[in-house]
């Protein structure tokens, strides 16, 4: 269903342009991963692995990301986050795309067994110069979440998606990035999620550079007997080709 709804959008986003076809097309991978390991008084590892694929063709972008961060104590697993995205834009004119939006959530230990969404709207640049980029984006989204059994959830509701990235370069190569995104339930007001991301990338060589990041997640109406808001700081290694 997930599939044949987001096909759906990004036929009605191209039915009505007239943006004229390029002929360049790019391809560009970014990887990330870190790795801690304790052993003695405390023993934890923690392993976060993510990808971003990014392809441009003719008035087209595409964009694939990955993310899983996976965490042990003693043995025993204590955080699994999974986390998915497809991504498509149509610009139609300079500065303003059309988007499609699939995304995909696991976390168990928020209670949540797995949330597809698929979303759609309009992004647009609202400010740029040589060292800031500031972008809003305004859609609507059709969800299907899952909770773990025998408490969890099972829900499909229709819902709204506003989000700001932005993006400033602190010098030739490295940036600080902060995005905020809202994601409220049209059916029930109390159930209104949040995510924050800020990062900083320093670079090592032209290839290879050293990223921070932590993210803020809260679920206004979360699974029964879990909190409201999870935080997750990582550090590691990023490589782009």
């Amino acid at each position: 269903m997930s599939f044949a709804v987001t096909s759906a959008l990004l036929a009605v986003l191209a039915a009505d342009t007239t943006t004229p076809k390029k002929s360049e097309a790019t391809l560009r991978f970014t990887g990330d991963a870190g790795y801690v390991n304790t052993s003695g008084n405390s023993s934890v590892q923690t392993l976060n692995l993510g990808y971003k694929v990014a392809a441009a063709v003719g008035a087209w972008g595409f964009n694939q990301q990955f993310a899983v961060v996976h965490g042990k104590s003693k043995g025993a697993t204590v955080t699994s986050l999974w986390r998915g995205s497809f991504r498509a834009d149509l610009s139609v004119q300079e500065g303003v795309t059309l988007y499609a939006l699939l995304n995909y959530e696991r976390n168990v230990f928020a209670g949540l067994k797995s949330r597809v969404s698929n979303n759609a709207g309009v992004a647009a640049v609202a400010f740029a110069d040589e060292r800031n980029k500031l972008t809003i984006e305004g859609g609507v989204s059709l969800t299907a979440q899952r909770g773990i059994a025998p408490k969890g959830r099972d829900l499909d509701f229709l819902g709204g998606r506003a989000a700001t990235a932005y993006v400033h370069r602190i010098g030739p190569k490295a940036t600080f990035s902060q995005s905020v995104e809202v994601l409220p339930n049209f059916r029930d007001a109390e159930d209104i999620r949040l995510n924050s991301e800020s990062a900083v990338l320093a670079p090592i060589t032209k290839q290879i550079g050293l990223k921070l990041t932590y993210v803020i997640r809260y679920d206004g109406l979360p699974e029964t007997g879990y909190l409201t808001t999870d935080r997750l700081f990582t550090s590691g290694v990023q490589v782009t080709l």
